[in-house]
């Protein structure tokens, strides 16, 4: 994984301002605003996944933003109520415990339930990049939930996404941090930088480096057949005449 570029490919867009500014107020539209820039990260993904030279996305084709942003969430969202079920199953017998004389099986209960509820945290946090890149590069909803590719992607790049989740929160502190400087108004536009870098971090994940193109030495090049000899005899030249 190239971190170093994941952090400059940004800056070395000609239009990197104007895509930024944009993206911040893009995320101050309610609900819209979200999907959209959900969205403009799944191109940032896909751009990365086919090696364009030039990652980051032009902010057009809103249409197809703001319909990636959708199932994206919509994906996420789905991924996540086992989390919501598991949560309340967990937490709602620890807080009656305390108001029932069976409150010592209700804490094991709670108690049984946390520790399901923490190890499918677990197995969401590492499935993430791959549930966005799976949909990324398919563009289908139901590749979201191809369980079974997801996790066999989590388990064979277990080391890059951990990387990747470390940066992230270092890439995100620094971002609030230097927002905040900047009055809390900066703090739109670093987050929407921070997602910048995180997408691209991502998307790398997995990522075979680019085959390198081989070196012909002048020893090494092939050497090219002599054209053979023609076995037409050479025209005489004509004689003089007088």
């Amino acid at each position: 994984m190239d971190i170093g570029k994941s952090f400059n490919y940004v800056f070395e867009d000609e239009k990197w301002i104007e895509k930024v500014l944009i993206g911040g107020l893009v995320s101050l539209i309610p609900l819209l605003g979200v999907f959209l820039v959900y969205g403009y990260v799944i191109e940032l993904v896909r751009n990365v996944r086919r090696r364009e030279p030039a990652p980051l996305p032009e902010w057009d084709r809103w249409g197809d933003k703001l319909a990636d942003g959708f199932k994206i969430f919509i994906i996420m969202l789905a991924w996540s109520i086992p989390l919501i079920i598991l949560a309340f199953i967990a937490f709602m017998p620890l807080t009656v415990a305390g108001d029932s004389d069976g409150g010592g099986l209700l804490s094991v209960i709670g108690l049984c339930f946390s520790c399901f509820l923490f190890l499918y945290m677990i197995v969401f946090f590492f499935a993430s990049p791959g549930i966005i890149i799976n949909y990324a590069e398919s563009g289908d909803i139901a590749a979201g939930f191809q369980v079974g590719k997801i996790l066999d992607f989590a388990k064979a790049h277990i080391g890059e996404i951990i990387i990747y989740v470390i940066v992230a929160w270092l890439v995100g502190l620094v971002a609030s941090l230097v927002g905040m400087l900047l009055c809390g108004i900066g703090l739109l536009f670093t987050s929407f930088w921070a997602m910048l870098v995180e997408g691209h971090l991502l998307a790398q994940i997995g990522l075979e480096p680019a085959p390198a193109m081989p070196k012909v030495s002048p020893e090494s090049a092939p050497e090219l057949p002599e054209p053979p000899a023609s076995s037409e005899p050479p025209e005489s030249a004509p004689a003089d005449e007088g």
